[in-house]
Order: C-alpha cells, then structure tokens, then sequence
C-alpha cells in the first residue's frame, strides 16, 4: 500500500463518522484514528507479519486515576462496545434511568447503536445511580465509563 492509497483512504473517512480504520496486509499495518469531530489526525503504523502483538492490557491513566478516587461500593459501569449511547428508548420516551434511580440486576441501563443495531446495556448488580457519564446521542467508545452505581448490601 502507497501513500496514495492511504491518503484516499484518509479523506474517505474524514466525510464519514467513522473515527479509526484498520488495514492489515502482507507488506504491513495501516491504522487511521480521528481525534475528535474537528481534528482529524491520520496515524500510520506498520508492521512486520512476523510481529507478535502485545497481549499485556493498556490502562488509561485517566481511567486508573478514576479507579483509585472511587469508594469500594461504587461501581462503574462501562460500554461494552463502540456507538452511540441513548439514554431511552426512542427520542419521545423517558430516560431507563435518572440519577438517583434504583436499579436491579439485568436492568435495562441505556442503549449503545452500533451499525444501526441498537444494544441493550443491562445492570450487573442492585444499586442507586449516582452518576450519568455520559450524554444522550454521544458517542463512546469500548470500555468508557458510563455510570457510577453504588451497590446495594
């Protein structure tokens, strides 16, 4: 892959809302990442084939630091995929939950739209609410904190 290639590539994705595109092949890696809806950066990286990838996980400092603030019983609850995240069910209806709001195990926290789909996020345990992450129609990505909940005893 030439320069060229990766430049078509880089403007295709800067009329999208895709933010990263990855591109494997037997010459190497290519990866392109946006930085935001203003910025977009392209990153390149290649890579031998023979190269083993790393399988030690990368923490955030950002979220590390987040970790270590909260109290035990606090939980965080995190997007299980990259979308949108909603807060309710369609635009005219009320949001699954509030700050404050009681919630169970297997309960419907919000919604992630990821390729038109529209994914459930569910409660992994009983608590209140304490805090919403996130605003409604934002995107997010995997892993990003959503809601803090304090576990019920």
């Amino acid at each position: 892959m030439d320069i060229k290639d990766i430049k078509a590539i880089y403007k295709f994705l800067r009329e999208t809302d895709i933010v990263e595109f990855e591109l494997e092949g037997p010459d190497g890696k290519v990866r392109l990442k946006r930085g935001g809806a203003h910025a977009a950066h392209p990153l390149k990286e290649v890579s031998a084939p023979e190269a083993a990838p790393s399988t030690a996980p990368q923490k955030e400092p950002a979220k590390e630091e987040a970790e270590k603030a909260k109290p035990d019983n606090i939980k965080v609850v995190t997007s299980p995929m990259v979308g949108t995240f909603y807060r309710s069910p369609s635009p005219e209806a009320s949001p699954f939950i509030e700050v404050g709001s009681v919630v169970k195990k297997a309960q419907t926290l919000c919604i992630i739209e990821a390729m038109k789909l529209m994914n459930e996020v569910e409660s992994d345990f009983n608590g209140k609410v304490v805090s919403i992450l996130v605003e409604n129609g934002q995107p997010v990505e995997y892993g990003e904190p959503l809601f803090h909940i304090e576990v019920s005893k």
